[in-house]
């Protein structure tokens, strides 16, 4: 995809607009590997394969590039893709301060291509719920792994994507909880541009079984499966996600897959 197209594209449109702004009121600690807001990274999940100096790793929709700094930092050689140049220009500022080495690219996920049998780690931590088929993207995607490669993806929890609703106590306190009228068609969350102009954007949440499945009728071996609940030492949050913990913290908001190719 051109950059002419790739600039008129909704989701770079929106990305790009609010890019400086999410800056501003997200604190993701690049210290750590994120899986998505109020969760706990990788310090505490360990969920990724052991890492060697040397082995190749795909980010896919990276936004500011701080799990491509963390692995890059133990020696992976990194490429990180994302559809926002906003997001691109810092994510390279913070790693040339860092004396990274990171290949950056802008495009969508759909249309990246890469040669298959290309990386030992491939990761996306929440783009993938912005992808149109992500389902036949995992097939695609899969053939980039080396024999043994994982690949993780975090995405939005199903039942996140329902709507808050309210419930007075016999005690006269208020309990929030998540109404989710069906499961296994979620509600979309639908955001307009920043400007009030162009198509809105779309984040879409399915079935923790139609990931799985996704996983498996792409070859691959289904590894790991986690709905970690929200964390008091978030490695990713805002002002905002904060004052969402107490709700957050009694459903599960991400779903996180992790999976290898066979070797045989």
């Amino acid at each position: 995809m051109k950059h002419s197209e790739l600039s008129e594209h909704p989701q770079a449109q929106y990305w790009n607009a609010i890019s400086d702004y999410y800056r501003h009121i997200t604190r993701i600690d690049a210290d750590d590997f994120h899986y998505g807001p109020l969760l706990a990274g990788e310090r505490e999940l360990c969920l990724l394969p052991p890492l060697v100096a040397g082995m190749t790793a795909l980010e896919l929709g990276c936004g500011e590039g701080q799990n491509s700094r963390w692995l890059a930092r133990k020696g992976l050689k990194c490429i990180a893709v994302d559809i926002s140049e906003g997001q691109l220009e810092y994510a390279r500022r913070d790693a040339e301060a860092e004396g990274l080495s990171i290949d950056f690219r802008q495009g969508t996920i759909e249309a990246f291509e890469v040669n298959e049998e290309s990386f030992d780690l491939i990761t996306s931590s929440h783009a993938f719920e912005f992808v149109e088929q992500p389902f036949e993207q995992i097939k695609r995607i899969a053939r980039w792994l080396k024999p043994g490669g994982t690949l993780m993806i975090s995405t939005v929890h199903p039942v996140y994507n329902g709507e808050w609703v309210s419930a007075d106590e016999e005690d006269g306190t208020e309990t929030w909880g998540r109404l989710l009228v069906n499961y296994f068609t979620p509600i979309d969350d639908v955001r307009e541009q920043p400007t009030g102009e162009g198509q809105p954007v779309v984040s879409r949440a399915y079935p923790v079984s139609a990931w799985f499945n996704a996983f498996r009728a792409a070859g691959l071996v289904v590894d790991r499966i986690e709905e970690p609940p929200a964390s008091q030492t978030p490695a990713y949050a805002s002002d905002d996600w904060l004052e969402a913990m107490q709700e957050c913290s009694a459903i599960p908001t991400t779903i996180i897959l992790v999976g290898h190719k066979p070797k045989v």
